[in-house]
């Protein structure tokens, strides 16, 4: 067998079940015929290496079931691995389509999946019979389809680039050299590319020789991935072109998923040609305004004549008729123009409230960058008493970005003299102030979906300028692959600890050493369980004074540690009500309804259009609903998910909440999406009306943005008095980076207040503490507000100071605050609102802080032209 033969078989799906695509597997069409159940069981690992170890000892006749329970990472380990009887249409793509040809008693090569790399057994239903020690047959791998949930296939190329960066030859320690890594990465997709286009070439047949149609239908899919993965859709259209013609001859069973990513390509191109990704406006918005219609329009009309032909053997296809739907969007033909039988009507979508609408400045105000999927802070980090704003990117190779707040509404990129051009890649970032010197510092994480890398620990020096001190601290090993983490104080000594959630690894919780230093005492601690995690909170729910965590993961139940006082946790989700979705990602504490108790947050993750546009038509959902957790006070909780309209699916990834209205109630905005460019859904915005329901204001307010959500943050950063929505939009992908967006938020007549808690015995920034306002406004009487301090969801950072809104025509007849560290409550009367305070601990008495609020993009606002509620404290 030639080397050419060779590696095109390392990338086909059914060899090595790495590379491939979901395009190919006859039993994802919808109208093909169901396949009988099978009996199923899995072993789930970290690596493939460790993968294909454990295919070597099952050929040598060792049991599955005892492999299982002593390799498997997943939930079923327990039970020998068992998933139950599963019909693989139901089941994720890549799962399904190695299962294709397997008979019973045997097993599939290895499959990557998010989780890791697994290995099915196809069992003899004979053998499972009243065999004690299995699981019961409900009992389903969360990496699987629940119900039948359909899953599109993935047109980006984000698994092909992983593929070539795992198996490209990289130097010992690579990963913690962010320049070695981003190198590492270009070279492999490099050579991919060249490998197969010398494989495709028409004037090299011999290396062609032997391959079937289906490998070399593979190889030009495997290439438009890689181009695609780019953002080159001009050479990625014609490969998959070349694809979809041979599969119409040679391989009929993939070609409808072909013409959907075929679509799907094309519409991509479409957006890239019409400069909505570099430029958006109000064209990304959704739902899009005729008026916002593209100028060329010839890939969207070719977009549509591809999904128009897949519905005419699927019309029940929910992803392709929302897909040809957006298509006629950007002709300016929705909905008149859209076939009755495959529109989606805009009423499925209309706000069920209005908040006034929000407009993006960010090009004004000079947010200007063009990223991918990436962190968000925003926060003071020049102690100016102005929000700076902080990014990354997960593309391996982009640097940082530090926008200084210049006070006349407008930002300029310090990077380079702040020194954090050199910090390339993050998937998501977080402040703290870990040595408490008054001055925030940063955390990046990386690796999250893919390979392990570096954090970076960059130390603020209070001179406009970072260091990174990850390795001197001890945070720079071992590698992990992570995007959240949380800082808190666990044990109440003033100094701040870190607590890291990990994928396929063991968490970790750094204790800070007070030197400069940490240590990881998770395995004593008890928090050091295994775990894809996309989550973490912390948040003291049963009041006792010291900080607990929770931890949200994408497979399987979910952790609640609660703090026993000594450094050590004990896992209590499952008794206190709190086991999560099974498809955990975004969460938080936050008390969504004032009455003094931390409720729990938690989103859920199938990357399935499907599933996200059931929640927007009234369809039965197949899929795991958004949590909310209401404490109930005495260390249980009551999902009250149904009850307050949160039983939605939402493809939510980046996401915070804040006050949008000053009503006194926190509201959430989740950013939306996956790695697939055909993932175009409407981010969403939920107003919390009085802690009594969530109602989706997305539409109304255009907050919908249609493309990747990422670092998600609210703040004041203008200083009007009310908060503003920030956002890093972006995908997986570089062909799919997105300009920044910076909603304004348009005012209302609330009154508010802005906090700034500074500790003394309690860590600095005050993380932990507990705010509790008392006021009397019109139409409520007399209530209760309370905040915690801290940066907000898991995956985005708003500021440490605390914008709380008070509702209408309001009166605080006290303030109390509660600090961590020393126990000590503050209380404070007669405070006046609409201001800026700054609060010590111990002190007597506040300071009032000068703020002067500026328009966004130049320009000073003159306070007293402020609507009611808004002026602020000169």
């Amino acid at each position: 067998m030639n080397s050419a033969r060779i590696w095109l078989l390392a990338l086909l799906p059914l060899a090595a079940a790495l590379a491939g695509a979901p395009c190919f597997a006859q039993a994802s069409h919808p109208s093909a015929p169901k396949p009988q159940e099978l009996e199923l069981s899995i072993i789930v690992v970290r690596s493939a290496e460790e993968g294909q170890q454990i295919l070597e000892r099952l050929k040598t006749g060792e049991l599955f079931r005892a492999l299982a329970a002593e390799r498997s990472i997943d939930p079923t380990a327990s039970s020998g691995g068992y998933l139950g009887k599963m019909d693989p249409d139901e089941m994720r793509p890549e799962l399904r389509d190695a299962l294709r040809g397997v008979a019973p008693g045997h097993v599939t090569p290895v499959v990557r999946m998010p989780e890791g790399y697994a290995i099915l057994e196809v069992m003899n239903s004979t053998k499972v019979k009243g065999d004690a020690g299995y699981a019961n047959s409900s009992q389903i791998l969360a990496a699987s389809a629940t119900g039948s949930v359909r899953y599109g296939p993935d047109i980006s190329g984000f698994s092909e680039a992983m593929t070539a960066l795992s198996k490209f030859p990289k130097a010992a320690g690579w990963n913690q050299d962010l320049r070695a890594t981003c190198q590492d990465r270009t070279q492999s997709i490099a050579d991919l590319i060249q490998r197969l286009k010398f494989i495709l070439d028409p004037a090299k047949p011999e290396a062609r020789a032997g391959h079937s149609e289906l490998e070399i239908a593979q190889a030009h899919y495997t290439l438009a991935q890689l181009y695609a993965y780019q953002g080159d859709m001009d050479p990625a259209v014609e490969q998959y072109h070349q694809a979809w013609e041979i599969a119409a001859s040679s391989v009929p069973e993939a070609g409808p998923r072909l013409e959907e990513a075929l679509g799907t390509a094309y519409l991509h191109r479409s957006e890239m040609i019409n400069g909505v990704y570099k430029s958006p406006g109000d064209r990304c918005l959704f739902p899009m305004r005729p008026d916002e219609s593209y100028r060329a329009t010839a890939d969207s009309e070719q977009a549509v004549q591809h999904f128009l032909h897949y519905l005419e053997d699927s019309p029940g296809d929910l992803e392709v008729r929302w897909l040809l739907n957006l298509a006629y969007m950007t002709l300016g033909k929705y909905p008149s123009g859209v076939p009755k039988a495959y529109l989606i009507a805009p009423a499925a979508f209309a706000s069920g409230a209005g908040i006034g609408r929000f407009v993006d400045v960010a090009p004004q105000a000079g947010l200007v960058q063009f990223s991918m999927a990436g962190g968000t802070i925003v926060d003071d980090f020049e102690g100016d008493g102005l929000l700076d704003v902080v990014t990354s990117s997960s593309g391996v190779c982009d640097p940082m970005h530090f926008f200084r707040n210049n006070g006349d509404g407008t930002f300029t990129d310090r990077a380079a003299q702040a020194g954090l051009s050199d910090q390339l890649g993050g998937l998501n970032m977080v402040q703290t102030d870990y040595n408490n010197d008054g001055c925030l510092d940063i955390l990046v994480l990386r690796g999250g979906w893919e390979l392990p890398e570096r954090k970076s620990l960059l130390r603020n020096n209070c001179n406009g300028t970072f260091t990174d001190v990850t390795a001197a601290s001890g945070l720079a090993l071992p590698a992990t692959s992570t995007q959240t983490a949380v800082w808190a104080d666990i044990n109440n000594d003033g100094l701040l600890d870190l607590f890291v959630g990990n994928e396929n690894g063991p968490a970790q919780l750094f204790l800070n050493q007070g030197d400069g230093t940490f240590k990881d005492i998770a395995h004593s601690a008890g928090v050091d369980r295994v775990a894809f995690t996309k989550g973490v909170a912390a948040g003291d729910y049963d009041n006792d004074g010291y900080v607990d965590l929770y931890v949200s993961n994408l497979s399987g139940g979910n952790f609640l540690y609660h703090n026993n006082h000594n450094n050590t946790f004990t896992e209590m989700a499952q008794q206190a009500g709190v086991p999560g979705n099974g498809h955990g990602f975004a969460t938080w504490f936050f008390d969504y309804n004032n009455d003094g108790w931390p409720d729990i947050f938690v989103t859920s993750f199938y990357p399935s259009i499907d599933e996200s546009l059931r929640t927007y038509l009234g369809l039965p959902h197949r899929a795991a609903t958004l949590k909310l957790y209401q404490n109930l006070g005495n260390g249980h909780f009551r999902d009250v998910t149904a009850e307050v309209g949160l039983d939605k699916v939402i493809m939510a990834m980046g996401a915070n909440f804040g006050d949008i209205d000053n009503d006194g109630f926190p509201d959430i905005y989740l950013g939306t999406g996956n790695p697939s460019y055909s993932s175009l859904l409407p981010n969403v915005l939920l107003h919390n009306e009085g802690g009594q329901r969530f109602v989706d204001v997305t539409a109304s307010s255009g907050t919908g943005e249609l493309h990747k959500g990422h670092g998600v943050a609210f703040a004041d950063i203008d200083r009007d008095g009310d908060e503003d929505l920030l956002e890093e939009v972006g995908g997986a992908v570089p062909g799919d980076r997105h300009a920044f967006r910076l909603f304004e938020n348009p005012g209302n007549g609330n009154d508010w207040i802005n906090l700034k808690l500074v500790g003394v015995k309690s860590n600095r920034p005050a993380i932990g503490a507990r705010i509790k306002l008392t006021v009397d406004d019109k139409g409520q009487g007399q209530r209760s507000i309370y905040r915690t301090v801290g940066s907000g969801g898991s995956f985005g950072a708003s500021p440490f100071e605390q914008h709380i809104g008070l509702g209408k025509s309001a009166r605080i007849l006290s303030l109390e605050i509660g600090w961590p560290a020393s126990g000590t409550k503050q209380t404070f009367t007669d405070v006046g609102k609409n201001q800026f305070l700054e609060i010590r601990e111990f002190a007597p008495d506040y300071q009032k802080l000068e703020r002067h609020p500026f328009r966004l993009g130049g320009a000073k606002k003159d306070a007293g032209t402020l609507p009611e509620g808004r002026a602020a404290a000169r």
